[in-house]
């Protein structure tokens, strides 16, 4: 027989006994505290603590914990990693953000989304990181673990420390790389054109009949595509070490006309001096990215979905010339593909981030230290 003993708190215990029928027989099982946890160490404001000495609401999600997969943004790594912390998308549009809520906070005017910090320098767009690029996440819950940040902190405040170079000699080489795919995974049952036509036949009324028969839904979605390129070396040489990386993304929707392409390099790098006493640590990041909107937030003349679901499906997609069909069948009626083809509506971003530490242990127990960060955020869009 197998017995095991576990608690919350110790290291589990397994014995094996050999036991006569009918015989009775005590145990006692001796469990050892299991501290490790206890003695991990996270990122709280200017430094670290351990887990033991927090008393702030504090998570760690390390990068092995991170969902995998298809990851549009950085944070779609952490959903449902933290309790309390609701992070979710609305649609399938590849330009369109997470909204991040930390323990409920909700308000009327004002946005909820949490303060972001990134290597030590507050009000970085976390969608300025690959998550590849990512070491760690640090989620401060409550006003306790988020009271240096001040007001900027009150919806709760997400650190994210990026990858540095490796302790080993030499360098690394590594390469990912993933492409999916995604569909609609529900449409309207709307008529077809034949539909129509039967109907108007059985019930003696009249309609505008294009003379075809068109899903209009198909016309409008695609199936979308994901690709993700991502090359990294480290290494170290000396007390230098380095960690430069490089990853391009291609973002394909399933409306048509959606897209995003993105490009991100990063550079860290950190040099000891000092019997190691003194860390001089550095780093600059670029991101770039192309976007193309496409009109469904209303119901308007140029929503594609309000033009799609009331578009009738007799009308065809082209006329006799090749160009998009159009006919007027009254107020707000326009070909959605025409919509998608005729309205231009992108935007070209590019964003900067850079920081310079150091810090010195002037004795044990003590660590002065400076941080500088610069950010630039540049964005030209056209409509």
């Amino acid at each position: 027989v197998t017995l095991d003993a576990s608690f919350i708190g110790y290291e589990p215990v397994s014995r094996t006994v050999t036991v006569s029928a009918g015989a009775r027989l005590a145990l006692n099982f001796e469990l050892s505290s299991d501290v490790a946890m206890l003695e991990e160490i996270v990122v709280i404001g200017y430094g670290v603590m351990r887990k033991s000495d927090l008393t702030g609401s504090v998570t760690n999600v390390r990068a092995d914990e991170m969902n995998r997969g298809v990851l549009t943004d950085p944070i779609q790594g952490l959903q449902g990693k933290s309790a309390g912390v609701m992070i979710t998308k609305r649609g399938g549009d590849p330009n369109a953000g997470f909204s991040v809520k930390i323990r409920g906070a909700s308000s009327l005017a004002t946005g909820t989304s949490p303060l972001y910090v990134v290597d030590g320098i507050p009000g970085v767009d976390p969608t300025t990181i690959a998550p590849e690029d990512i070491e760690s996440f640090n989620i401060l819950k409550d006003a306790s673990a988020a009271a240096i940040y001040g007001s900027r902190g009150a919806n709760g405040v997400i650190i994210i420390t990026t990858r540095r170079g490796t302790d080993r000699k030499g360098a690394g080489i590594e390469f990912s790389s993933y492409v999916s795919t995604e569909t609609v995974a529900n449409r309207l049952d709307l008529l077809s054109g034949d539909q129509i036509r039967d109907f108007a036949s059985q019930t003696g009324r009249s309609f505008l009949d294009g003379g075809d028969n068109v899903d209009w839904q198909d016309q409008l979605y695609r199936t979308g595509s994901s690709r993700n390129y991502n090359l990294a070396f480290t290494g170290q040489e000396g007390s230098l070490s380095y960690r430069a990386s490089v990853g391009h993304n291609i973002f394909d929707g399933v409306v048509m006309g959606s897209r995003k392409e993105r490009t991100i390099a990063r550079l860290n790098i950190d040099q000891k001096a000092l019997n190691d006493r003194l860390i001089l640590s550095a780093g600059i990041a670029g991101t770039f990215e192309d976007n193309r909107y496409i009109n469904y937030g209303g119901w308007g003349l140029n929503d594609v979905f309000y033009q799609t679901f009331r578009r009738n499906p007799t009308d065809p997609v082209f006329d006799e010339e090749g160009n998009y069909y159009e006919m007027n069948r009254g107020f707000n009626y326009k070909n959605p593909l025409a919509t998608i083809e005729e309205i231009q509506n992108e935007r070209d971003a590019k964003r900067y981030f850079g920081y310079l530490k150091a810090d010195l242990e002037v004795f044990d127990g003590l660590t002065a230290g400076i941080n500088l960060g610069y950010t630039r955020d540049d964005s030209e869009s056209f409509y």
